[in-house]
């Protein structure tokens, strides 16, 4: 993301805060400008999230969707990995939601690829690796991105840093990230003449390979249910794109077990790690060396109906003593102790 992209003609101030300066990237889903943090004085990128243009939907369906993707926003704000994409801030600006982002210095993947072509194994194994740990982040508080592709990771300009955008908001609607879906990409002699595989793209390379050039896992369709496996297998098929010799040696190795068309046949993100490290000539990252959690699921309405509908334990009676025990010369005291009933008249 670079530039100051369009100019506006009226300048805009939304939230009371944030002046927006040009327009960075557009698509179906949004529109991505540059802005001037007013309170900070800080440059920010501000998301501006847009509803379906569908002329047949109500006002009480474009009132869900943006709760949608305004919860969707606030859950993305969650992921913490230098590799991730920093949220500021989450807002409803004219009854729409907008993310204010951290401003990065550089320029989408599919940007490089389009003017250097495709990368050395080493470059591509230390991008893979900051990408696989911007998705473990997102998937151990319960994120699936279900939007990974080169327009969405950025290349830091002066630095080393990979970040990816976009985590988990608007990806149905196939949200065109900060650019362009598809990178203009020439592997080799890459033919045009794509078909259509699934929810899957995919391109022949000389006349007897099938690549696939779309990012969108096989299980991403309706009726069926895509979990973290499915950002692995759109991990598989990014590095297939950007890698000058995706077929060879453990890269390719790794990539077939990536693209898996089972979910359970795919490795874990640290058994990725492993491989992207060594290829990296790295050491392998903290996230990789820790123990596996679980992701954190919310639950069902039936859970938590079954929740509510479970009665409660009542509270413990403790148990009644005992009465003690009285020796013969007690009870001789105690009835010595009383009073003639006639005595207590006028107490």
């Amino acid at each position: 993301m670079s530039g100051d992209g369009e100019l506006l003609a009226d300048v805009r101030l939304i939230g009371g805060r944030y002046r927006l300066a040009g327009r960075i990237g557009t698509g179906p889903n949004g529109t991505v400008w540059r802005a001037l943090d007013e309170q900070d004085g800080r440059h920010v990128a501000v998301k501006e999230l847009l509803l379906s243009a569908d002329a047949d939907a109500d006002a009480e369906e474009r009132q869900r969707a943006a709760h949608r993707l305004l919860h969707e926003a606030r859950a993305a704000a969650r992921v913490d990995s230098p590799a991730a994409v920093a949220v500021h801030d989450v807002l409803v600006e004219d009854e729409l939601p907008w993310i204010v982002m951290e401003l990065v210095a550089g320029e989408a993947l599919h940007t490089t690829l389009a003017a250097h072509g495709p990368l050395p194994v080493a470059e591509t194994a230390r991008i893979g690796l900051a990408v696989l740990g911007a998705l473990h982040a997102a998937h151990r508080v319960g994120i699936v991105h279900r939007d990974l592709k080169p327009s969405n990771v950025l290349l830091e300009t002066d630095g080393d840093r990979v970040v990816v955008t976009d985590f988990g908001i608007g990806a149905a609607g196939g949200d065109q990230g900060w650019g362009s879906d598809q990178p203009a990409v020439d592997h080799g002699a890459v033919h045009a003449d794509s078909v259509s595989n699934g929810s899957v793209i995919v391109v022949r390379r000389d006349e007897t390979e099938v690549l696939p050039v779309g990012f969108v896992a096989p299980e991403c369709v309706p009726g069926r249910t895509a979990g973290p496996a499915a950002d692995l297998w759109s991990l598989g098929a990014l590095l297939r794109v950007v890698a000058a010799d995706p077929e060879t040696g453990s890269l390719g190795s790794l990539l077939d077990r990536l693209l898996a068309a089972e979910p359970e046949e795919r490795p874990t993100a640290q058994e990725a790690a492993e491989t992207l490290a060594a290829l990296a000539g790295t050491d392998l990252p903290e996230w990789a060396t820790q123990p596996a959690a679980p992701a954190p699921t919310e639950k069902t309405p039936t859970q938590q109906a079954s929740a509510q509908q479970t009665p409660t334990a009542e509270p413990t009676t403790p148990p009644t003593p005992e009465p003690r025990r009285l020796t013969p010369l007690t009870a001789l005291g105690l009835l010595l102790s009383k009073k003639p009933e006639g005595n207590r008249e006028g107490c």
